[in-house]
């Protein structure tokens, strides 16, 4: 009697199975964590630009004013636009020539996140979380 070598269809089958179950479950969680990715890449866009301002104004003497209206940014009236981002203020931020600020906090939405994004007065630390 010649042995032969190799796998069976059940053998093939059950490890068919067993791998679209793994896929099935691992699949939608790792989508959820690169959408969370993506959401907190766009959140540090903001936190990035927040801070350019706070430079900017220190380095050329000029006082900047940041607001938020309808989920867009404006910048001493200059309208700044962050792609799929809605961002919300409860009063104007102020970045003045000397380099400090009136401080302020920012909302940002992403997609079904939600990052807080707070400036603190005088000194212009930035500190993001995530939530509400």
């Amino acid at each position: 009697m010649v042995k032969r070598k190799g796998f069976t269809l059940i053998e093939i089958l059950i490890v068919m199975s067993i791998l679209s179950l793994l896929f099935t479950v691992g699949l939608p969680i790792s989508y959820r964590l690169y959408q969370s990715y993506q959401a907190s890449l766009k959140a540090e866009e903001v936190m990035v630009f927040m801070a350019t301002l706070k430079r900017d104004s220190f380095l050329y003497s000029e006082a900047k004013v940041v607001l938020a209206r309808d989920g867009i940014l404006f910048v001493n009236g200059i309208e700044k636009v962050f792609k799929d981002t809605l961002i919300q203020m409860d009063r104007p931020i102020e970045f003045y020539k000397n380099g400090t600020t009136s401080g302020g906090a920012l909302k940002i939405h992403v997609g079904d996140q939600i990052y807080s994004l707070n400036i603190e007065a005088p000194f212009g630390n930035i500190v993001m979380e995530r939530g509400a």
